[in-house]
């Protein structure tokens, strides 16, 4: 028995487009650069057009497909039939409901029988037919087979099939010819053009040296391989150099350092090679158009991939009698002349720097008399009588494309600047002149670089002469050795895209993490179905449709590496309008003194924190009270012209953060949690003996208590919301916290301080040991300082660094505060001179990034007692906190206005948790009165710590106020009218109700051991330093804090402190 053969079978094919679609799934044994290995190809049977997916599962391919049909679908086109085989990556109940839902017929094969699919079947080994011959073409390495094979579709569906009568499947699917201007060699030398704004100096390099992959998807740009960074880009202005490309090695070594964390060292220079050199080049090959294609000899970009000022194109006539290279489309390789001199040959090793004259030795003919050459390329010879005989057509009105200014015309093969002497551009009477900046001919090369050489006439009327060969050696001047930085446009490009996010999808889709950004907009939008976000309804009349945007987020670990892509989908609130879509807005958040002062009680009371961030959590909000409408989001737009009606609160909503705040706390309040008055982010529940503390920043949550009562404020949570607990509190508001309970607390900012340091290019500089140095900075208006204002100057970027100074401050480094302060008064009037200090606040953080708030629990026992047993000691039933406060003034520090600079410190049994510098609001003329004020200021703030502990239900003992002035401190308890306290406003004077009551103890305390001074002056670095070590801000190590090795880790951070 024999099985039956499909030859005699006749097959009905569709005719109509869209009618009926086929699909396969292959596997390739071989990964691409980020992680694919797996394609499936759609194919419509009418025209043939073919859709190809890269997967890295085969799982996902019935994913693919449903999207895929959905996007036909949604474009209006009507399909009947989906074949395949029996494969299960389709073969599964969610594609078949998904097309049982649509009515659309779902056919397979039989088994073993891939000749009922045999139109896809057969598309897959012409396809990798293709891939495999780009890849040998250029001699590119296999983990480019996917860019390879999107580039392959390309062109297959723009070339001509027998099956529809010659016509492309392009033309068959859009009834209109195809573009072929736009085609490139796959895989050539490109160079990519660099926006004025990304780039570093005035006279830096336009053009940043690439490799062709392909065409982007989602817009009129090419695809490219960054050289340099080992990005993929999508630009779109490129010139090409079809007839080169780069060494498989270094591409490889490149993708594997960028994509696969490599670790492979480079060379300084990119190894340029000839595609001649790698195999002989014929029309199968190629996908460029040539000069038979354009008779006029130009080759270009559409106007519409093309950016003019990139780059200029010169028409120049070629003159009857010249010396000219035609371009050789036919295959064959013109290899040098073997009768040229060793002489002329080392000149032309030292021209190899401009590709133009490096190709000329390549395509030189071999026949001395110009004729044609065995290799079927056109010969040249310099004799004027013999030129027309050997180029079809008249030369006099011939014209070619000469690039002026190109981004090659002075750099060698690896992008460095050399000079080309007259020696370097001479050759014998056999030589020839041609340049391959874009592949056409060219001629006076020697005219156009400068070069000497006789008249034409002369030249005309004597073929025989020769070039004049100079002598000289001609050599860079040494003193422009210094100037010599050239700083690649690709790491400019590199660090403004670590920098920057995309702002639209179609940045997101054209970015080298493209992958990542599709799956972070599905997720996100799964969630807004999940949550019932909106309905879509018909377009209302007379109500206005707010706009909505997409914004991407890269999440970044401490160390600042990306670890998640999140987008969400914000709509525009700038265009609502008060009292018609909303009314209030105010949410609030847990202060920052808060956020520390409960981690510091976790740190006395031996508890643990842990970490909970709410996913979507604006989504959960219902919205009541008010009707809004919204445009469809980008990229899931069904095209019906429908709009959203919002159910649920949304991002960018003006109400949203009230709307999720309000719930959230009413939530809270439920499960038995108090909001504090002094605080509306704090809350704290009493379960039986144990108290458990809750901190709210917007969406992200810090749990303080036993591990039993964290777990059930855990359960409470999710039952009610969708929330993801991130374990120990490691990453809190851009801080980094190492935390073991009831031994030491570290918080410290290094990634975020490095990334300022690196943002600003001072990552690299000399160190100093303090922030500011004694003395005032410069008041606008003294005729002393620079007239220069550099507001203007986007290299100066002054606001930004004070800002990300600010946060700094704000969280874990009070030892710059004063510093901060001073520079935050002079951002709309800053000038040079501010700047340089701003630089000196940057370099004493590149020598202390490593520090922060390290806080350690003082031992109630003796030296000799063991860990385990040390854990119960310092746990007593009902602990007292003891609460100690600094207040310190500079009389006078303001020079503009005259006013003091007062600053405080609140710490908890030796550890800071509170501090401010700050300008006082009144002037002061005398020593007294600015302490007395400074003092005043900080009871305010004893005060409302106190009223926290009371609502934490926290035991303290009686807080100590320390001030350096006897004066201000017999005024305090004194009590009664001084004649210098009559300027003093009446609010500042409540610091001696407060001390009559006994709300805290007041202390004088030597200047020398004043920890406010550092906040109010600048200090020499032997003062600093000291100061700054009893503020608690010291390195913080660098080895994790692990059971294993806890004594000695404890003990070496008690040891700093």
């Amino acid at each position: 028995m024999k099985r039956m053969s499909y030859k005699k079978v006749k097959t009905a094919r569709s005719k109509r487009p869209y009618q009926k679609l086929m699909s396969d799934m292959c596997y390739v044994n071989e990964l691409t650069y980020d992680g694919f290995k797996h394609f499936q190809l759609v194919q419509d049977e009418a025209t043939r057009y073919e859709w190809g997916f890269l997967l890295k599962r085969k799982d996902q391919s019935d994913d693919v497909v449903i999207k895929h049909i959905a996007w036909l679908l949604a474009q209006g086109h009507r399909i009947e039939v989906i074949g395949s085989d029996k494969g299960r990556e389709l073969l599964n109940n969610n594609l078949k409901a998904f097309l049982r839902a649509r009515g659309i017929e779902w056919t397979s094969t039989n088994a073993y029988s891939p000749e009922e699919n045999g139109l896809v079947e057969q598309m897959n080994g012409v396809v990798m037919s293709r891939v495999r011959s780009l890849l040998t073409m250029v001699d590119m390495p296999i983990l480019l087979w996917g860019e390879a094979f999107t580039f392959a579709l390309e062109v297959l569906n723009i070339s001509p099939s027998s099956a529809l009568a010659g016509e492309t499947p392009y033309t068959r699917r859009f009834g209109e010819r195809s573009e072929l201007s736009n085609l490139r060699t796959w895989g050539c030398l490109a160079f990519a053009f660099t926006q004025k704004v990304l780039r570093k100096r005035k006279l830096e390099n336009p053009g940043k040296p690439c490799i062709f992959l392909g065409y982007a998807k989602n817009s009129i740009s090419y695809r490219v391989l960054d050289l340099r960074s080992g990005n993929i880009q999508e630009i779109r202005t490129v010139e090409f150099a079809e007839n080169w490309t780069v060494e498989r090695s270094y591409v490889e070594k490149l993708l594997l350092n960028r994509f696969s964390r490599g670790k492979y060292k480079l060379p300084s220079k990119i190894p340029y090679v000839r595609l001649n050199d790698l195999t002989a080049p014929s029309a199968s090959m190629s996908f460029g158009v040539t000069s038979e294609d354009e008779p006029s000899g130009k080759r270009h970009c559409s106007e519409d991939l093309r950016d003019r000022d990139s780059s200029t194109v010169v028409d120049v006539p070629i003159a009857v009698g010249e010396p000219a290279l035609a371009s050789v489309p036919t295959s064959g390789l013109s290899s040098v002349n073997p009768a040229r001199s060793a002489e002329a040959e080392a000149r032309w090793s030292r021209a190899r720097g401009l590709r133009e004259w490096r190709s000329l030795r390549d395509q030189l003919d071999t026949d001395g008399d110009g004729g044609v050459g065995a290799t079927g390329g056109v010969g040249l010879s310099n004799s004027s009588s013999s030129a027309p005989n050997e180029v079809d057509g008249d030369l006099s009105n011939r014209r070619v494309s000469v690039p002026v200014a190109s981004p090659l015309a002075l750099r060698d093969s690896d992008g460095d600047r050399m000079e080309i002497s007259d020696s370097d551009l001479d050759y014998d009477d056999e030589a020839t002149e041609t340049a391959i900046g874009n592949g056409e001919p060219m001629q006076n090369i020697s005219r156009f670089m400068g070069g000497d050489r006789e008249s034409e006439d002369e030249a005309a009327n004597n073929p025989s002469t020769s070039f004049r060969r100079s002598t000289r050696v001609r050599q860079q001047n040494v003193r422009l050795h210094d100037y010599e930085v050239d700083i690649p446009a690709s790491l400019v490009i590199q660090a403004v895209n670590e920098l920057l996010e995309p702002t639209s999808v179609e940045e997101a889709l054209s970015a080298p993490d493209a992958k990542e950004w599709v799956d972070a907009l599905d997720t996100e939008y799964k969630e807004l179905l999940r949550n019932h976000v909106w309905e879509l309804v018909d377009r209302p009349d007379g109500v206005k449709i707010l706009k909505n945007k997409w914004v991407f987020v890269r999440k970044r670990n401490a160390q600042g590496e990306v670890c998640r892509y999140r987008t969400r989908i914000t709509i525009k609130g700038c265009q609502q309008e008060y009292g018609i879509n909303f009314w209030e807005t105010y949410a609030p958040v847990a202060k920052a003194e808060s956020v520390r002062f409960i981690l510091l009680l976790a740190l006395e009371l031996g508890l643990l924190c842990r970490q909970v961030d709410f996913v979507t959590a604006f989504l959960n909000g219902p919205l009541d009270g008010v009707d809004i409408y919204m445009e469809q989001p980008d990229y899931f737009n069904d095209g019906t012209g429908r709009v959203c009606k919002l159910k649920q609160s949304l991002y960018g909503l003006r109400q949203a953060p009230r709307i999720w705040y309000k719930m959230l706390d009413e939530y809270l309040r439920k499960c038995g949690f108090k909001r504090t008055k002094m605080d509306a982010g704090v809350y704290v529940r009493t379960v039986g003996e144990n108290k458990v503390f809750v901190t709210v920043y917007v969406d992200d949550l810090l749990i303080v208590g036993t591990e039993t009562d964290i777990d059930m404020v855990l359960g409470e949570l999710s039952s009610e919301f969708k929330i993801k607990d991130l374990g120990e509190v490691k990453h809190l508001l851009g801080m980094e916290i190492t935390y073991v309970p009831g031994h030491v607390l570290m918080i410290s900012q290094k990634g975020y301080t490095e990334k300022i340091l690196a943002r600003c290019k001072m990552d690299k500089c000399k160190p100093v040991p303090t922030p500011q140095v004694k003395g005032n900075f410069p008041m606008p208006g003294d005729p002393k300082r620079e007239s220069v204002c550099v507001n203007s100057d986007p290299e100066v970027d002054y606001r930004h660094i004070v800002g990300s100074l600010q946060y700094l401050v704000q969280c874990t480094r009070p030892d710059i505060a004063n510093s901060v302060r001073t520079l935050g008064k002079y951002l709309n009037c800053f000038t040079r001179e501010h700047h340089v200090l701003a630089k000196r606040v940057l370099r004493h953080l590149r020598g202390t990034s490593d520090y922060g708030l390290v806080w350690t629990k003082k031992k109630t026992t003796g030296p000799n007692m063991q860990i385990d047993a040390y854990v119960d000691a310092w746990r007593p039933p009902k602990p007292e906190v003891r609460i100690e406060a600094y207040a310190d003034a500079d009389l006078g520090n303001e020079k503009d206005d005259r006013r003091s600079i007062s600053g405080y410190v609140l710490q908890m049994e030796g550890c800071t948790y509170a501090y401010s510098s700050h300008k006082q609001r009144l002037i002061t003329d005398d020593t007294c009165s600015s302490e007395f004020v400074a003092a005043a200021e900080c009871s305010t703030m004893i005060k409302w710590k106190h009223n926290l502990c009371k609502e934490l239900g926290v035991r303290r003992k009686q807080t100590v106020l320390y001030d350096d002035n006897q004066a201000a401190i017999a005024v305090i308890k004194a009590n009664t009218g001084d004649f210098k306290m009559k300027g003093i406003d009446l609010k500042y004077h409540k610091i001696r109700d407060y001390y009559e009551k006994g709300d805290f103890a007041l202390e004088y305390c030597p200047s020398e051991e004043m920890l406010a001074d550092i906040l109010t002056k600048p200090l020499g670095p032997t003062q600093f330093k000291r100061l700054r070590q009893l503020l608690n801000v010291v390195p913080v190590p660098d080895k994790q804090l692990v059971s294993g090795k806890r004594k000695r880790a404890i003990t070496a951070a008690e040891g700093q402190v």
